[in-house]
């Protein structure tokens, strides 16, 4: 067993995006099927910041889900789809039904470049814990499964000797009766199990291939009470599938571009916690689906590190604070069992100006601002600063 999960749950979740042909929304629906170029609010005087105005009109949209007010974790939240691991996305089932297109250790998913800092919940040797199906293939087919569960989307590929395993660019997924998979959604709720059930009835594996490696954020500490090691990965369509709420940890659904969804929470409209705005805001950096999937594509293999957002209580507000900032401890704990979090009687803007090197996001006044001026590693992409006014569930 890992002994890391006495401290926190392994989640796996996916920033699904599609490809969008000359569709726009309609900004007070909840179910959206298309895109339209973001609204334009005032400049913001201060260098930090990016205009509205200057915003590019996106290409394509992304999908994001609305926790239950029920929710115990984020209720209210827009979230990606994904959620907790299973035992059964572990189960040595799956190595006979990817038996005829690749097998164990590495499943045909290329190998990550990055060794020596990878999320340990990707890099770890799962078969010191019993079992055969490494992390980063396990994880993978969770948030495939999660994201039936909540969505009724199915990334899958069919189960046929002339099936393509490389994914370079936006997947088309195959077409299932639509009333088969709502008969099997709540089975596959109810028992992770029947997953492998699905996907032997339905003749198809799920495509892993698919999902790239992207980001890993485990909750901070001060959320003892729920705590998860999430890994995020990210996959192209090529067109937006047929979508559904789930009705019970999921109400509603929309599909939008980037800027809309910051927008949105700049409106009111939405909530969302920062791990989800710090990676909107880093698509934001690619409104081009072409160039998104190019990127996707090319950084891979690149893997990523962990990530444990610390908190810094200043005199005006507090910080969270990332790996790379000055004031980012060398050697964080992550389980939490020695205080990691910050107290200083000066203000963020004290605290910023002693510094050189900066990655954090600081709340003061009902505004949040992201400060970075260190390049991101393993190639990935640096966030689109803006200010963002708080809400309220912060």
């Amino acid at each position: 067993m890992n002994r890391d999960l006495k401290y926190w749950k392994e989640a796996a979740t996916v920033i699904l995006t599609s490809g969008i042909r000359n569709c726009f929304v309609d900004k007070g629906s909840t179910s959206t099927q298309g895109c339209q170029p973001p609204h334009s609010v005032s400049k913001q005087e201060t260098d930090v910041i990016h205009s509205w105005l200057e915003m590019p009109v996106f290409d394509y949209a992304v999908l994001m889900l609305q926790r239950s007010a029920k929710s115990s974790f984020l209720p209210h939240a827009q979230v990606f789809p994904g959620g907790t691991v299973s035992s059964s996305d572990f189960s040595s089932e799956w190595i006979q039904m990817f038996q005829p297109f690749c097998k164990p250790p590495n499943f045909k998913l290329g190998t990550v470049r990055q060794t020596s800092k990878r999320a340990p919940t990707l890099a770890m040797d799962r078969r010191k814990l019993g079992s055969e199906i490494p992390g980063e293939v396990a994880f993978r087919i969770c948030a495939i499964r999660e994201t039936f569960e909540e969505s009724g989307i199915l990334l899958v590929k069919p189960n046929t000797p002339e099936t393509c395993l490389s994914s370079q660019g936006a997947i088309k997924l195959p077409q299932y009766d639509q009333k088969e998979l709502a008969n099997w959604k709540p089975l596959v709720q109810k028992n992770a199990a029947n997953f492998i059930k699905l996907c032997k009835q339905l003749d198809c594996i799920p495509n892993i291939w698919a999902l790239k490696e992207w980001s890993n954020w485990l909750t901070p500490t001060y959320m003892k009470r729920k705590r998860f090691d999430t890994a995020f990965f990210i996959c192209c369509l090529q067109e937006i599938p047929f979508t559904m709420q789930d009705g019970h940890e999921t109400v509603s659904y929309n599909w939008m571009s980037p800027s809309d969804f910051i927008e949105g929470y700049n409106l009111g409209k939405f909530y969302f916690a920062p791990p989800q705005w710090y990676e909107l805001s880093r698509l934001c950096q690619l409104p081009r689906f072409q160039d998104l999937q190019q990127f996707c594509h090319h950084r891979a293999l690149e893997g990523c590190e962990r990530w444990l957002p610390i908190h810094l209580l200043a005199s005006d507000g507090y910080a969270i604070l990332y790996p790379g900032d000055e004031l980012y401890p060398e050697d964080p704990d992550y389980t939490g069992e020695k205080e990691m979090n910050f107290t200083s009687s000066k203000t963020l803007e004290q605290l910023r100006l002693e510094v050189t090197r900066l990655h954090r996001m600081e709340l003061r006044d009902q505004y949040f601002t992201l400060y970075v001026n260190i390049e991101p590693q393993y190639k990935h992409l640096k966030p689109l600063i803006m200010n963002t006014i708080v809400s309220s569930h912060l």
